[in-house]
């Protein structure tokens, strides 16, 4: 595993960069919005830009990749994305913001689409499963180290937002300094929307809800401790919890739900976090250490939620369908996250601040009847296989991310076919 590893040093350390420069900057702004007096709806179109860039970066940058290649794409996109957290900082204005964000959100999935694919290059049936687990502990780690830059300087002072520029910088130079050759690169192919649906129902309807919740998740949660009168530390707290704990449960629920019925598992999954969302609202502003808690028990049935939603979709698909399947679900996962921050914000400036639980309870209620009937309807389909493996998949995932980690159950497929044939 080390070799393995070793051999991909320059992409995990440029990579491990630029999430801590994502993770600081999302940190950043979001308190900073709060400090500039935005609106609710001005911080919920704002933050939008950045989900509207990821999605339609994740349709156009694969073309760009196979046009002029992984290494300029990553410097060409890095520069941008470095350039962009700049400008926050020089022009403070909400619609300026938005623009910035959708330059951040399309260079960045443009910089983890390089990374992805490159690493699903590097990897084969051998070491794919190391790859994708050292991957997941990179970008996890990353993220959580990010959010505590956040207390080396005041937020509204120039040094983070350099900090940020400066980190992206960085990591360009572990990717361009290698020696390894960049790989050649295969445009995702994707499922139409129509017959996504129709072949899981529960996977579509539970992809672009669980967008919906993330979008908030990350992207407003800082906000939200903001608006309570957080300190800066205590949001960086908040924020580490929230990525620490949702990171640390993909595996154990993703066990899990291999030995049930996923649809149940998903039902379980939005009654707790429901349950933990309504005791956060009733109860988080007693104590900090309280709102912590449910913080971290709804994020323990959240982050696991979508790999368990690709894994449920797997579980109705043909071995050759489910690289396209799951690329299409990343875009599904995609238009729910640009709907949420505007949507969430929309409830704070009704509710209040605490109208940010009362948004993503609202959400998990809509879906879990129909998670219910999904479970009453029974199977649909003809293909059904129960004991398709379940995936480790980072909400960041692009649809080549979907591609590497799809990969990974094709092979421990066509393992378990060769077991039992040989029986």
């Amino acid at each position: 595993m080390i070799g393995t590893i070793l051999n991909s040093w320059a992409l995990f350390s440029g990579f491990g960069l630029i999430m801590l420069a994502h993770s600081l900057q999302g940190t950043l702004l979001n308190i900073n919005a709060v400090l500039y007096d935005f609106s609710d709806f001005e911080i919920g179109y704002t933050f939008t830009g950045y989900f509207i860039g990821f999605l339609f970066s994740s349709i156009q940058c694969p073309k760009l990749i196979k046009n002029v290649g992984h290494i300029r794409v990553f410097a060409a996109f890095a520069s941008l994305g470095s350039i962009a957290i700049l400008l926050h900082w020089v022009i403070v204005h909400p619609v300026a913001w938005l623009g910035f964000r959708m330059i951040t959100g399309f260079s960045f999935a443009a910089i983890y689409i390089v990374c992805e694919s490159w690493l699903n290059d590097r990897a084969d049936n051998n070491s794919r499963g190391q790859l994708i687990g050292f991957y997941m502990i990179v970008l996890y780690f990353s993220n959580a180290g990010g959010v505590m830059l956040i207390n080396l300087k005041t937020t509204t002072e120039a040094h983070l937002y350099i900090l940020t520029s400066l980190l992206i910088s960085i990591a360009l130079i572990p990717i361009l300094l290698t020696k390894k050759p960049a790989p050649e690169f295969t445009t995702p192919k994707f499922l139409s929307l129509k017959e996504l649906y129709k072949k899981s129902p529960m996977a579509f309807v539970g992809s672009f809800a669980i967008g919906m919740i993330y979008s908030a998740l990350f992207g407003l949660l800082a906000v939200f401790g903001a608006k309570i009168g957080l300190s800066v530390f205590q949001i960086s707290i908040l924020v580490f919890v929230n990525v620490l704990v949702g990171a640390i449960f993909q595996y154990p629920v993703g066990k899990i739900s291999d030995k049930y019925d996923r649809r149940t598992i998903l039902f379980v999954l939005n009654l707790i976090a429901i349950a933990s969302l309504i005791f956060a609202f009733l109860f988080g502003s007693l104590s900090f250490y309280t709102l912590i808690l449910f913080i971290g028990i709804h994020s323990a049935v959240s982050l696991p939620y979508y790999a368990v939603v690709i894994s449920h979709m797997n579980d109705f698909l043909e071995k050759e369908e489910i690289v396209s399947a799951s690329s299409t679900l990343t875009l599904v996962n995609a238009l729910g996250m640009v709907t949420g921050p505007l949507l969430a914000s929309g409830f704070m400036a009704y509710f209040g601040a605490y109208g940010y639980f009362i948004y993503m309870i609202v959400i998990y209620s809509i879906v879990a009847p129909y998670n219910f009937a999904r479970i009453r309807v029974g199977r649909t389909s003809d293909i059904y296989d129960d004991n398709t493996p379940s995936m480790i998949v980072p909400r960041t995932a692009s649809p080549i991310g979907m591609q590497l980690a799809t990969d990974q159950i094709i092979n421990k497929i066509e393992e378990e076919e060769e077991k039992s044939n040989d029986l």
